[in-house]
């Protein structure tokens, strides 16, 4: 039977699961609270800095990577018909900087999986024989069932386990902090190891292409946000923008309503919060979360932020499309004309990206902006030679909840107690961090619940 199905949130997981059940003919409806799509995944045009430097360029409220292992993202850009705009690689391959041995890479030969990984490790410059054959030892994760993932580092932290595994503080810094940072945006310290384990199964355990990492050639609305609103809308949705929640009202142990900021209440049949955990803290009554141990569990949820740090230069400073940075404050940087595809060519844009950013929340922009100009110089001297341009730095405060091994054990699934309330988003359960490919799959899991009620 056909429903009509309430979303909260426009971001990737509110629109995946729209999209999901629009096709399959439910009466999808969607409000969110800004002029537009996107969540915490969008982009802008930039106008921002020196008044005679109007660039125009696409900037990303933050800058994503992919992997071909990204299955549900794929599957879903594929539906909307925007797949071909990811630029993925032909084989795995990450570069690194180092302010002593120049320019590293990790790349992975065309050998089955996890073989190519562990040659392309072998190649690695920095590390030492035996250090490079202990890496070996975390890789015993990659076939363990989710059971036994759980059973054995379920109750450690990332740094815990790589000390357990023999990794020596070297190769943690060099290598492994930096994966574990930049893909569950939490210091190795607190950060839960069964996260990095599946980061590792999810990339280096299946084909070739699943560690191969990719780029979106276009802004990130330009890649979803559209397209998924057309989608619904031409299968009798509706999207609304400007239009934010309130509360959800409940009776008789089902959610009946939404009310809204101006006082009106929406009804459906079912109904889906697809946004972050601090925003569906205030639609939530007292009596529900305090009566409740699945609302109750993530009430202590904190967050992990992600800043941003944008840097136009009058010429070109590196030919990388993005690499790793070690031993810096700055885990990445990434040069945009390399890109996105409508990136200007007489200057070069760089962002530069720090993850699990706590210390740095409070620092203002030009201290931020002269800590990624201090990093590049120590990484590429050559750039003293360029003349910045103008700067934009980008706080995302909130940008994942912090995944630690407490949250982990309290994310929760998808189906709430309330019948007809689902929870999507990156931070429920989905055996995944919190990532796009996470948010995706939450929408997906929700799609399907709703077809099965």
């Amino acid at each position: 039977m056909k429903k009509h199905v309430l979303i909260i949130g426009g971001g990737f997981a509110g629109l995946a699961a729209g999209v999901y059940l629009a096709e399959v003919g439910h009466k999808v409806e969607i409000l969110e609270r800004r002029a537009f799509l996107g969540g915490r995944a969008y982009s802008f045009l930039d106008s921002s800095g020196a008044w005679d430097l109007d660039s125009r360029d696409v900037i990303d409220n933050g800058q994503h990577l992919f992997m071909g292992c990204y299955y549900e993202t794929f599957k879903f850009l594929k539906k909307l018909g925007t797949d071909h705009l990811i630029k993925l690689q032909s084989q795995p391959r990450v570069d690194f900087l180092d302010s002593e041995l120049g320019k590293l890479s990790l790349n992975c030969p065309s050998l089955p999986p996890p073989l190519h990984l562990a040659i392309g490790l072998m190649r690695l410059k920095g590390l030492s024989l035996i250090e490079k054959l202990n890496t070996l030892r975390v890789g015993t994760v990659l076939n363990l069932s989710q059971e036994k993932l759980e059973k054995q580092l379920g109750q450690l932290t990332v740094k815990e386990w790589l000390v357990k595994a023999g990794q020596s503080e070297r190769v943690q810094t060099r290598f492994w902090d930096m994966l574990s940072v930049a893909t569950l945006n939490e210091e190795p310290d607190v950060a839960a190891a069964t996260l990095l384990a599946k980061v590792l199964q999810q990339g280096f355990g299946g084909s070739r292409t699943d560690s191969c990492m990719a780029v979106s050639s276009v802004g990130l609305s330009e890649l979803y946000t559209e397209q998924a609103r057309s989608f619904i809308e031409e299968r009798d949705g509706k999207i609304s923008l400007r239009t934010s929640a309130k509360r959800l009202l409940f009776a008789d142990g089902i959610c009946t309503g939404i009310e809204l900021a101006n006082g009106e209440t929406v009804k459906a049949d079912i109904y889906i919060s697809a946004v972050p955990y601090f925003a569906l803290r205030q639609f939530l009554p007292e009596k529900l979360v305090s009566s409740n141990q699945y609302f109750a569990a993530w009430q202590s949820f904190k967050s992990s932020p992600i800043i941003s740090i944008y840097l136009w230069f009058d010429q070109a400073i590196t030919d990388l499309q993005f690499a790793g940075l070690l031993n810096a404050r700055l885990q990445w940087l990434f040069n945009k004309n390399l890109i996105i595809s409508s990136s200007k060519r007489d200057r070069q844009l760089l962002t530069f990206v720090i993850s699990a950013a706590h210390k740095f929340q409070n620092f203002s922009k030009q201290q931020l902006i002269d800590i990624a100009l201090e990093d590049l110089y120590k990484f590429i001297p050559a750039a003293k030679n360029a003349k910045l341009l103008k700067s934009l730095v980008i706080k995302e405060q909130h940008a994942t909840h912090s995944a630690t091994v407490e949250s982990e054990k309290h994310r929760p699934e998808q189906k709430s107690p309330i019948k007809n309330l689902l929870l999507a988003g990156d931070w429920t359960k989905t055996g995944l961090p919190a990532t796009i490919e996470g948010a995706v799959l939450s929408g997906r899991i929700c799609a399907d619940i709703v077809n099965h009620l």
